[in-house]
């Protein structure tokens, strides 16, 4: 504690260099609170992507070029969906019609636009891994067939529309009967409702499609854009993926082991961009604590060499030293952390009435934000207090 005190006072002696000091600090602490926030919440969106997609094996259109196959693109007619159904192993098949809401690009990059989810909520409680949404108001599931629609959170907030207010949907109206808590994944931006309801706005959306379905004698419907595929118990499931593949070969089948390994390898790239960013920032900071504790010793030699001769032991004068490198990165990364906790909670304001929030800060992002500047300072003030402490005294007292 009487290091500490000293180390403050010492501080305050050379209160402009200290202040830059923690100034760079701060800024290389929030650079990371903001990087490190983008990157929690792209984690976030793809494990509750990941979760789902593992728990079934996702079939599609070849050439969708979506690692789930649920946009449009390749559609999967009535043929293909009852082939996936005689397919030994399998125990279901839960056709999805899935495609935007509007035309309109989302309007944040690293966001999903509102997104149309048409299913038979009760057939996708059998995937294995990915738990059904809870409903903040109303009801989980539309009426098959009706104008019903269940709002995930984000896309209640950008249409402003709750519990028993209409809704309009590619030009046609709905009624929301349920909106779902904040999931934080992708049901945020989904609007949920019955596959024949789905299915019939997407033909309608589509005037090829629409003139296709209507051609006399054809045979395209039930039609989808994916079905997941759920495997009977005690098969394995990558057993079950190959399967579809040999029976079905022109069709796109992701398995669980494919959805894991393809977005593990997505995220780990784009996290190691992203927090690799803010750590530089961190280190560059760190370089600043050098700088300024050799400056402080060059500065007090004379100080540091009356010390040791009055009794004061290397250990004590590098404990001193490092107690001082460690306060500046203390105080920089409470206030970095302060500041980039209000960037992320500003920024997300703005985000949100642009489509979504695209930070967030997790409690171990703050610790490690904490934490890490200081450990940083400390050992980037290590070589300098062991270069005081090794200064003989005879030759420091002689520094006026």
């Amino acid at each position: 504690m009487l290091a500490l005190r000293q180390a403050l006072r010492d501080l305050r002696r050379r209160r402009v260099r200290s202040v830059l000091t923690m100034g760079g600090i701060a800024i290389g602490v929030a650079a990371l609170v903001l990087l490190g926030s983008l990157s929690e919440k792209m984690s976030r969106l793809v494990a509750g992507g990941r979760d789902f997609a593992t728990g079934q094996v996702t079939v599609s259109g070849a050439g969708t070029g979506a690692l789930t196959g649920m946009t449009r693109g390749g559609l999967l007619a009535a043929q293909q969906l009852h082939a996936l159904d005689g397919i030994e192993g399998v125990a279901a098949v839960a056709p999805i019609v899935m495609f935007p809401a509007a035309d309109a690009p989302a309007a944040l990059p690293l966001t999903l636009p509102p997104m149309i989810f048409g299913v038979d909520v009760e057939t996708l409680v059998l995937n294995r891994r990915s738990p059904p949404p809870r409903v903040a108001a109303g009801r989980l599931a539309a009426a098959p067939g009706s104008d019903e629609v269940v709002l995930g959170s984000q896309v209640a907030r950008v249409y402003r529309a709750a519990v028993g207010d209409p809704i309009t949907l590619r030009g046609r109206p709905f009624r929301v009967v349920g909106v779902l808590e904040p999931t934080l994944t992708g049901p945020d931006s989904f609007v949920f409702m019955s596959f024949p309801s789905a299915e019939r706005l997407l033909i309608d959306s589509e005037p090829l499609l629409r003139r296709l379905v209507m051609v006399p004698g054809a045979n395209l419907l039930p039609i989808a854009t994916a079905a997941a595929v759920f495997w009977a118990n005690g098969e394995d499931p990558e057993a079950v993926a190959a399967r579809i593949r040999e029976r079905l070969p022109d069709l796109s089948v992701v398995s669980p082991r494919d959805a894991t390994v393809q977005l593990d390898r997505a995220v780990t790239f784009l996290n190691a961009l992203i927090v690799g960013s803010g750590l530089v920032a961190l280190l560059v900071a760190s370089l600043a604590v050098t700088n300024t504790m050799f400056m402080a010793v060059v500065e007090r030699r004379r100080e540091i060499g009356l010390r040791r001769v009055v009794g004061a032991t290397r250990r004590q004068v590098i404990a001193q030293l490092l107690a001082e490198a460690t306060a500046l990165g203390v105080l920089g990364s409470i206030l970095g952390l302060c500041a980039g906790a209000l960037g992320v909670g500003g920024l997300n304001t703005l985000t949100e009435r642009l489509g979504a929030a695209i930070f967030l800060l997790t409690p171990r992002l703050a610790a490690a934000a904490a934490l890490l500047p200081a450990a940083l300072a400390a050992v980037a003030g290590l070589w300098p207090a062991w270069r005081a402490a090794r200064l003989p005294p005879t030759d420091a007292i002689r520094y006026a």
